[in-house]
């Protein structure tokens, strides 16, 4: 077999790479859990940019604590939104390597079983 001709196992496992980007349905955690990152991390940076102008338009300290408050509200929804986005990122990548390793696995040992020939 030449080098540029690929294995069964590797068509198979193109294949099935494949079928994972198409949807069987509507429910699609890891897409959904982006979009929902991204809208928290917009509103966080609205957070902070209303926090800002608001303390910088306050004379009184309290009411700059006040805006201190909401700036912090601001950075854990956005602390939030990352850790969301990283999530739900991580996760596809994890189940595409956890494939690939089976599939590599599963070539391996049908290597051994033929190095080693039938069992006695």
């Amino acid at each position: 077999m030449s080098d540029d001709t690929p294995s069964p196992r590797l068509e198979e496992f193109q294949q099935q790479v494949d079928e994972l980007k198409v949807t069987g349905g509507r429910a699609n955690p890891e897409r959904t859990a982006v979009t929902v990152s991204i809208v928290l991390f917009v509103a966080a940076v609205i957070i902070e940019i209303i926090a800002f102008s608001q303390s910088s338009n306050a004379d009184d300290a309290r009411d700059q604590t006040d805006m201190v408050i909401l700036a912090l509200l601001g950075v854990v929804v956005a602390l939030g939104a990352v850790g969301l986005f990283l999530r739900a990122s991580l996760t596809r990548w994890f189940r595409y390597w956890l494939i690939r390793l089976i599939y590599e696995e599963r070539a391996n040992t049908d290597r051994m079983v033929d190095a080693l020939g039938p069992p006695k």
